[in-house]
């Protein structure tokens, strides 16, 4: 009887006596791989599903890796810094190295417990001193290579707990503990130039280009690219109204105009107002001429106290109109109102944006709410394949959309000859608009009498080829609103009858009836009564760039404000360098000595670490704690020997985690971080696997480490990890996320006490692809239980009735699915498809139990070898009953007979014109001639080809067959 606590208990202990089987060999000359866990923080609870998700599918890589001869590096350790250590000592008043240490014991405790085959002698821990000496040692790099500097930087202030907050602790501008509202100060902070790695340079690939070069999810490379932020653009100089007719400025040293930041100069021409953030500099130097100066200040002062992503994520845009102050834009010398609004940062660009309602979403919804004009500059352009064969005509065509005011349907053509479902259109000759349109509805549908109520929008531009024309047409399209006065009708033409049909449709079903590109985007202005277009296009209402490209249109653009003076080409990013102070206790402090003589004084390489200090009150007071201790505190000057003071702060914990991959290469080195022989030989990491929610900060953070160490010739590689993969969330029984709060959190530990770790671990990768979300259902961990009691059962009966490894045949059929099998198997376990890796094996055992003669001992030590990764206490277990001595983990991986499992027949895909008309099975080796001969031979594929000319046929061996006919 299958028994996974003793069975457990008993492998634990062996695996615990037997470090070798899991140690990476920094001597062996076999291929490495090096495959890890972003490392956790070891939180007081323990272990989660979603820990033992992504440490299961490691696991099971380095588990098979070993098998397949490689030299496996995968280790452990802990982010033990941090937050909410912190705060839970605060809670608790028990020291949080104490809880930390607590903390880890149970972590490993559980890590062990489910089997993960980590190499513990090579553990690191970010809160001892042994590694934060080595971060102290990164922050005094960074420092000597002018990479760390100290300035003002804002912080999250809550002044009713005097100190600072984490983004996270000051979510909507509210204290988490005290619910208080919190405020931006400024305060003497430390930043890492970060912004000075984000291009390449001579040496190193940089944080934009370097993601070009791994193999990651590209959400977590987009994330990572709108991080960085870049924005290639222009700036414009505004002049500023006032100052062309005021004596009052002649003489003044006040800045006579706003300078604006845009990526979008092409639509320069629909501006019509100019935004500030509350940071610029020149509002307050205006401030006498700003009529409304109190309500300004007011606005100011509120924005102050937001974060700068409060300011961004605000769905409601708010601003204040500078009274008494206008600008001018300078290509048409339109005279514009000025807005002070948070949504402009005052650090990113110049502080400053043009504002374009017509083209910019932000803009749009600015402009609606403070009622500012709207006025179009580029218009929508589609280029839909036009046929190289054919002639290009330039057309206007006006659309007309008629409403019946009596049902509120509308008139739309539903073509016979093309795919089309339309409104009215047609050409404009000689005709205005309104006349155009007018004829065109009654020749294509027969109504005389309609109202003409309104023009919707501009333009749109298109290049398309007519399939009823048969000739291409560039056409600028004008949309024009009617009304149906009555239903008198005229006579349509036979040729019109033949080409569509008329219909009215419903309001609320037209945008699902019309196909038409240009007419389903003025739907969408008419019925949303108009929208932002952010896309390029064709300029329009631009004076002499009327009709240029946007792309076109932004080099004359911007050739002009260069020769002007007023305006050039500018790179920008979001990016800011990063702020790594924290006004906190449970942290690497930070080694630097402040001296009324000397100023600034590194500590010396040879007095790391700078230990954090035992006897402060972490108990927050307004002030860094370790101001608390005089011991820390109070110090000689290392250049002078005067008394001196430390650095108080201590270092954000993702410095900690931004090396730590580095360090499990050479961890127990006193001399230096790692040595370079051993970096050479471990890194970069192959398959990096972890949570999706570091794919900014910790991930960014730790590649501009990696290109640091690499620009300054400490390592020969400039991307960490070679390969990400981000697991997906485990929720609840009931759908919703695992939270106390719900009272519906999974314990690995109860799990594993009554259906054991083997069973979590299949069961968490049966349920579905490693990085989807997927539902906790305790159903299916009873399935896995029972497909591993099948699997004892079915071994364990051939280990007590046979020693003999070769018994009668059990089929051909039996040994053909057993090698595709393996060849699936470590597919799957390669591309971490787990869950079908897992099918796999159930529809073997499915197989061999079917089987009327016992299971050979050859195939069962097979299936045992292909289990083993994922249910190593039960292979291991097994495979000793099977009478082997050594590990199974000793074992090399099963190879497949390619030759026994090649398939005999194929089923090939018939294609005309790349629409799929048959599949027909033939051998699998069908040469090119053949396929032909057969597909060509075809009733079915014949009568397709009735009367066609055949232009080629694209043959794609054992795949498909298309033929092209004319």
């Amino acid at each position: 009887m299958y028994n996974h606590k003793q069975i457990e208990k008993k492998w634990q202990k062996i695996w615990e006596e037997h470090p070798e089987l899991y140690r990476a060999d920094d001597k062996s000359k076999s291929e490495k791989k090096y495959i890890l866990d972003m490392f956790p923080y070891p939180s007081g609870d323990g272990l989660h599903t979603g820990h033992v998700e992504s440490y299961t599918a490691t696991d099971i890589i380095s588990r098979y890796s070993r098998m397949k001869g490689f030299n496996v590096l995968h280790p452990q350790g802990w982010d033990a810094f941090g937050l909410p250590a912190e705060n839970y000592a605060i809670k608790t008043k028990i020291h949080p190295a104490i809880t930390t240490k607590k903390a880890i014991a149970n972590f490993k405790e559980q890590m062990k417990m489910m089997g993960f085959s980590y190499d513990w002698p090579r553990e690191v821990n970010s809160s001892d001193s042994d590694y934060y000496k080595w971060t102290q040692w990164f922050f005094l790099l960074l420092y000597k290579n002018g990479l760390a500097y100290k300035k003002k930087g804002k912080v999250n202030w809550c002044d009713s707990c005097k100190t600072v907050l984490a983004n996270e602790q000051a979510e909507n501008g509210i204290c988490e503990r005290c619910k208080n509202p919190v405020e931006q100060k400024d305060l003497e902070q430390w930043f890492f130039k970060i912004t000075d790695f984000i291009e390449d340079n001579e040496q190193t690939s940089g944080l934009l280009s370097g993601l070009d070069k791994v193999d990651w999810p590209e959400s977590t490379k987009m994330a990572q690219r709108n991080w960085i932020g870049k924005s290639e653009g222009t700036t414009i100089k505004f002049s500023i109204f006032n100052f062309q007719f005021s004596n009052k400025f002649k003489n003044s040293n006040v800045q006579n105009y706003i300078e604006v930041f845009t990526t979008r100069v092409d639509t320069i021409f629909g501006c019509t107002y100019v935004v500030v953030a509350p940071e610029y500099k020149l509002i307050q130097e205006l401030k006498d001429q700003v009529k409304n100066w109190l309500e300004v200040e007011n606005y100011i002062e509120k924005a102050k106290k937001k974060t700068d992503l409060q300011r961004m994520e605000t769905k409601e845009k708010t601003g204040v109109k500078l009274e008494g102050i206008e600008a001018v834009n300078p290509f048409n010398n339109e005279t514009i109102p000025v807005f002070v609004a948070d949504y402009v940062l005052g650090h990113y660009g110049t502080g400053a944006v043009m504002a374009v309602p017509a083209h910019d979403e932000r803009d749009y919804e600015f402009a609606k709410k403070y009622d500012l004009p709207v006025k179009e500059a580029v218009a929508p352009y589609l280029k839909d394949n036009p046929r190289q064969d054919k002639n290009t005509e330039k057309r206007n065509v006006v659309t007309a959309i008629v409403k019946n005011p009596k049902n509120n349907n509308y008139l739309c053509l539903d073509w016979k000859t093309t795919e089309w479902k339309s409104f009215p259109a047609g050409g404009i000759e000689k005709d205005d608009l309104i006349t155009a349109a007018k004829r065109e509805i009654e020749e294509e549908t027969g109504y005389k009498n309609i109202k003409f109520i309104k023009q919707i929008g501009d333009s749109v531009f298109a290049e398309f080829y007519r399939p009823h024309k048969d000739s291409n047409v560039y056409a600028h399209f004008k949309y024009l609103l009617f009304e149906l006065e009555n239903e008198e009708m005229a006579e349509v033409s036979q040729k019109e009858k033949n080409q569509h049909e008329v219909v009215w449709i419903e309001e609320n079903k037209v945008d699902f009836f019309i196909n038409v590109w240009n007419q389903k985007l003025i739907w969408k202005k008419y019925r949303q009564g108009g929208f932002a277009y952010c896309e390029d296009g064709i300029l329009i209402n631009s004076a002499e760039y009327n009709g240029l490209t946007s792309e076109q249109a932004r080099q004359q653009l911007i050739e002009w404000l260069e020769k002007e003076k007023i305006g050039q080409k500018k790179t920008n990013y979001k990016l800011r360098d990063w702020l790594v102070s924290r006004q906190r206790y449970w942290g690497a402090p930070i080694p630097i000595i402040y001296c009324d003589v000397c100023g600034e004084v590194p500590v010396s390489e040879k007095n790391l670490p700078v230990e954090l200090p035992t006897d402060v009150d972490f108990m927050p007071t307004g002030e860094s704690p370790l101001v608390n201790s005089k011991k820390f505190q109070n110090v000689k000057c290392p250049k002078c020997g005067l008394s001196a003071k430390r650095e108080a702060d201590t270092m954000d914990t993702f410095v900690c985690s931004s090396w730590y991959y580095l360090r499990y290469s050479d961890p127990k080195n006193k001399k230096e971080f790692a040595s370079k022989k051993k970096l050479e030989k471990w890194l970069p990491v192959d398959l990096y696997v972890g949570g999706a929610e570091h794919t900014v900060l910790h991930l960014l953070y730790a590649r501009f480490f990696t290109k640091v160490l690499h620009n300054l010739g400490y390592i020969d590689f400039d991307e960490p990890f070679i390969k990400l993969r981000h697991q997906g969330i485990i929720l609840a029984e009931d759908g919703r996320k695992m939270s106390k709060s719900f009272g519906n959190v999974v314990n690995p530990d109860d799990v594993v006490k009554q259906y054991g770790a083997d069973a979590l671990r299949l069961f968490e990768m049966f349920m579905g692809p490693l990085e989807d979300a997927k539902q906790w259902n305790t159903k299916g961990i009873i399935g896995v239980v029972r497909f591993l009691e099948r699997v004892y059962k079915l071994i364990s009966r051939i280990s007590h009735e046979s020693k003999i490894n070769k018994l009668e045949s059990n089929g051909n059929e039996l040994n053909i699915l057993l090698h595709k099998t393996i060849k699936k198997v470590g597919k799957d376990i390669e591309a971490l498809k787990f869950n079908t890796a897992i099918s796999a094996l159930m529809i073997l055992l499915n197989e061999m139990e079917k089987q009327p003669c016992k299971p050979q001992t050859a195939n069962c030590k097979f299936f045992l070898k292909l289990l083993a990764p994922f249910a190593p206490y039960l292979a291991e277990e097994l495979w000793s009953q099977l009478g082997n001595k050594e590990s199974i983990f000793k074992q090399s991986w099963p190879e497949y007979d390619s030759e026994l499992i090649r398939e005999k027949k194929v089923i090939l895909v018939v294609q005309i014109n790349g629409k799929v008309r048959d599949k027909i099975e033939v051998d699998a080796d069908i040469s090119e001639k053949e396929a032909k001969e057969v597909i060509l031979f075809q009733k079915k594929i014949q009568e397709w080809l009735q009367k066609k000319e055949i232009k080629k046929m694209v043959f794609v061996p054992g795949k498909l067959i298309n033929i092209v006919i004319k």
